[in-house]
């Protein structure tokens, strides 16, 4: 509960905070919810956006693991917060620069990155992303010495909106760089992912939009075998 109270603040602060910079500020609230089929793990996360309306954005999310089942003693299982700057770089073409810190029990992670988002005039959409993941903690390598996990991952987005629906496929693959590090996937420094999400948009007389979605993911089971699991996910974005 503490943690919970802890997020809705600091999100009441962005809001704040967002109103001082910018007249045309927007706020979005998301909950999602989650399910491994081969895992049976269930998951939560709330996360608040601001767009200050001046080419600045923040982000701030909260994740929690479920014990036993959805909902069953939620405990807080990280968070992260992330800053960055967004401008037109051509016609329909979107740049993105910044950065996150994601919070664990054992230490935090850095996660600086780029992105490009291109919008065609038919509604579809394609956009690519590039980060580093460099954690600030030591684990223990497959060679018994400690090491610094740093990963590079690239993601892609191919997306087709109509004036109610969003259809969105993303694939994202990553590499750990440090040689004696845990495997990612089948005993390997690789892994990937490909997830497909469906949105409708709901948006009242007030000018306030309602999201709500469905996601089906495809992911690793552990780190050691090809095992593959389907994800389910559902939730709903609320912006005002």
């Amino acid at each position: 509960m503490k943690t919970t109270l802890k997020f809705v603040a600091a999100s009441i602060l962005l809001a704040t905070a967002s109103q001082v910079l910018a007249n045309d500020y927007k706020t979005t609230i998301e909950y999602r919810h989650q399910y491994a089929t081969e895992s049976k793990k269930h998951g939560d996360r709330f996360k608040a956006f601001i767009d200050t309306g001046k080419n600045i954005g923040f982000e701030l999310d909260a994740r929690y693991s479920n014990d036993d089942g959805a909902f069953d003693t939620m405990t807080m299982s990280g968070s992260e917060f992330s800053a960055f700057y967004y401008g037109k770089v051509f016609e329909n073409t979107m740049g993105i620069a910044g950065a996150s810190l994601d919070f664990t029990s054992a230490g935090i992670v850095y996660v600086p990155y780029a992105r490009l988002n291109y919008s065609f005039d038919n509604g579809f959409r394609i956009q690519g992303r590039y980060k580093w993941k460099l954690w600030d903690y030591s684990q223990e390598g497959t060679d018994g010495n400690p090491y610094h996990s740093k990963i590079q991952q690239f993601d892609t987005w191919l997306g087709y909106k109509t004036d109610k629906w969003d259809f969105q496929y993303e694939f994202d693959i990553w590499k750990e760089m440090e040689s004696n590090a845990q495997p990612q996937f089948d005993n390997d420094d690789m892994n990937y992912l490909h997830n497909i999400r469906v949105m409708y948009k709901y948006k009242t007389q007030d000018g306030e939009l309602w999201r709500p979605f469905v996601e089906v993911g495809d992911v690793k089971v552990n780190r050691t075998t090809d095992e593959r699991q389907t994800r389910l996910r559902v939730g709903i974005k609320y912006t005002w």
